[in-house]
């Protein structure tokens, strides 16, 4: 006798429901959705109110063309769409949602009522649904446009209901999608209200410099470098912070393609690869990112939210993102146009590095403890003209107060002729008093009067911009870095032939990788012999290497293949070898350097590209500024 069947049709209502919440996961993607909708349709206003997180009411409401009868009906219809009408056109979408599941999937899950009227008609449309049963259809007057109320979300799913979070939490994610949507359609204006309480209005026409500074924070605005470039059809533009500006989180990151925002791994590995050199562990940048390419060159069906996309050549892209970064992060920051002390023409210094004793050095332009006499000194400038002191900005007025008593003095003198620091002129953490140069006012170590070496470690500058302190190991790091890393991607590594070949041997995986990246080791500097299964003599390597550990490289090499993943690059793979290798060729923290040397580091650290920090994230320079010192000894 034949066993009853185990596989059954599902009914409709719970494969409606299924099907919702493969795309209403929350409030949030369904806000998304209707957003999508109504920058499809054409608007150029758009006002949400929102009542508890979403999760009560939210209301959408557009200018956009609106929809007759028929097409208003027709919408809560499950694959129902007026943006594709074949299969090739899934290969060009250029509209933000195509599915035609908006509709009918938050209708399955919420009491939703749509009304709308096209423009040039009389009369519009209301539709109320309810669990995704149509309850009412109704001719009547209505503003040009749609509006759709949904209420009460999850009302019939009480098990996705409460999985919900508390109400500012699913509050602020509705928050991030209308400004993410508002982030790559500034030509139109956008309201949210909370409550009633205004939280989001935006003015349709804004730059997108100014809805940018929104999404990141006001206080990322002086650290914005600008981001554009075009290759192979596609068009990257949009803003990166500066390495002076980064954050604990992944908040701030946001990606667009085609004006759709998305989260895609191969975008964001490209750029977390441009700022590998410059993050320290535990931070993470801020962008503000927009890709524009063909639309039969990405592919939006791969996600039910559309949130993800694949690209056709991956690995273009990959390197356009990545290339257009690194430069905009190594470029070389604008001259200031401030007036500087200039040093006297370079010296020629010896070995950088080399440990030497303090002496006095030949030149007159040079002091034995560190210092630059100004070149108009030599020119016969007055002594009047030499003493002036640098012009820093005005510290704010200082009012003195009733002070606290001082040693070697009684309270009662001390109260009457003593001043109390106030909260402003007391020294802050040294964070906020020591801060990485700012974009808009670099340092320019060469226009700069050394002052000296400090605890064998730090080289002090005086700058308009105050005491500037450069760590000498970060500093050197940063220039040996960019000079390997260069020959690298270049191609032109110089190698050398090791006297006694290494052996290495390999698994047998790991056999199989090296054997298939064999060219790209041999264009940079690994000349690796097979000497039987899984054995391999190392010939050569690059000359950088000769004197470390070739053994030791290869090794880092073929662990980070067993990681590599298309459309990585083989130098972005050993930039963390390149690093290590900086680090141990740099000058030492504890290493007394000549004033020759300094002068030597200050013009290569100038010319180095990105010398924001070494590369592995730390800072390179940290400036005390006039204001904090000023107001510490009580001066206005």
């Amino acid at each position: 006798m034949p066993k009853a069947s185990r596989i059954r049709v599902l009914p409709e209502a719970l494969a409606t429901q299924i099907a919702a919440g493969e795309v209403v996961q929350r409030p949030a993607s369904a806000l998304k959705e209707l957003v999508e909708n109504s920058l499809d349709a054409g608007a150029r206003r758009i006002q949400v109110d929102l009542e508890g997180g979403g999760a009560q009411s939210i209301r959408v409401r557009d200018d956009g063309e609106g929809m007759g009868p028929d097409d208003a009906l027709l919408a809560f219809e499950r694959h129902a769409t007026s943006k594709i009408a074949s299969a090739a056109d899934l290969h060009r979408v250029a509209t933000l949602g195509f599915r035609g599941e908006a509709l009918p999937s938050i209708a399955a899950v919420s009491r939703v009522t749509l009304t709308t009227r096209p423009p040039g008609e009389a009369l519009g449309t209301e539709v109320v649904v309810e669990g995704g049963q149509v309850k009412r259809v109704t001719e009547m007057g209505a503003p040009e446009g749609t509006q759709l109320d949904a209420r009460s979300l999850f009302f019939n799913v009480p098990a996705r209901r409460k999985f919900l979070r508390r109400p500012e939490t699913e509050l602020a994610r509705c928050v991030e999608v209308v400004s993410r949507a508002a982030m790559a359609h500034p030509e139109a204006a956008f309201t949210l209200r909370h409550g009633g309480k205004a939280l989001l209005d935006l003015r349709a026409g804004e730059e997108k410099i100014g809805r940018a500074a929104a999404l990141l924070g006001k206080d990322s605005t002086p650290h914005l470098l600008e981001v554009n470039a075009e290759g192979g059809g596609a068009s990257l533009s949009g803003w990166a912070c500066a390495p002076s500006l980064t954050r604990s989180a992944r908040g701030g990151q946001y990606l667009f393609v085609n004006g759709r925002p998305v989260r895609e791994p191969v975008l964001v590995r490209a750029t977390y690869e441009a700022y590998r050199s410059f993050l320290p562990g535990g931070r993470h940048p801020l962008f503000v990112l927009f890709l524009d390419l063909p639309p039969e060159e990405v592919d939006v069906n791969v996600h039910p939210s559309k949130e993800e996309v694949r690209f056709r050549q991956a690995s273009a892209v990959y390197a356009l993102v990545r290339e257009t970064l690194t430069a905009a992060l190594g470029a070389p920051a604008p001259r200031p146009r401030l007036a500087y002390h200039r040093p006297p023409a370079p010296i020629p210094a010896g070995r950088l590095g080399e440990t030497r004793p303090w002496a006095r050095p030949g030149p007159p332009s040079l002091l034995g403890g560190g210092g630059y006499i100004p070149p108009r000194a030599a020119e016969g400038a007055s002594a009047e003209e030499e003493a002036a002191p640098l012009v820093y900005e005005a510290a704010p007025e200082f009012q003195a107060s009733p002070a606290f008593p001082a040693p070697g003095l009684p309270p009662e003198v001390a109260e009457r002729n003593l001043p109390v620091f106030p909260a402003s002129a007391l020294p802050g953490p040294l964070e906020r008093v020591l801060q990485p140069p700012h974009p808009a006012r670099p340092v320019r170590l060469g226009e700069c009067r050394y002052l000296g070496q400090w605890e064998e470690c730090f080289l002090l500058f005086a700058s308009p911009q105050g005491l500037v302190l450069v760590d000498q190991h970060a500093a050197h790091e940063r220039v040996l870095y960019n000079r390997f890393r260069d020959q690298f991607r270049e191609g032109k590594v110089e190698t050398q032939a090791c006297l006694v070949p290494a052996s290495i041997c390999l698994r047998p995986e790991e056999a199989i990788r090296i054997e298939s990246h064999r060219g790209a080791l041999d264009r940079s500097g690994f000349d690796l012999e097979p000497a039987g299964p899984g054995e391999y003599l190392i010939r050569s390597v690059p000359a950088l290497l000769a004197d470390r550990d070739p053994v030791g490289a290869v090794r880092r090499v073929v662990e980070g293949l067993a990681e590599w993943e298309e459309p990585m690059s083989f130098p972005d793979l050993i930039d963390g070898i390149i690093a290590r290798m900086s680090c141990r060729g740099a000058v030492k923290a504890a290493q007394a350097l000549h004033p020759e040397e300094v002068a030597a580091l200050a013009a290569e650290v100038d010319r180095t590209p990105g010398n924001w920090t070494c590369p592995h994230g730390r800072p390179l320079m940290l400036v005390l500024g006039a204001g904090p010192v000023r107001r510490r000894f009580l001066r206005s």
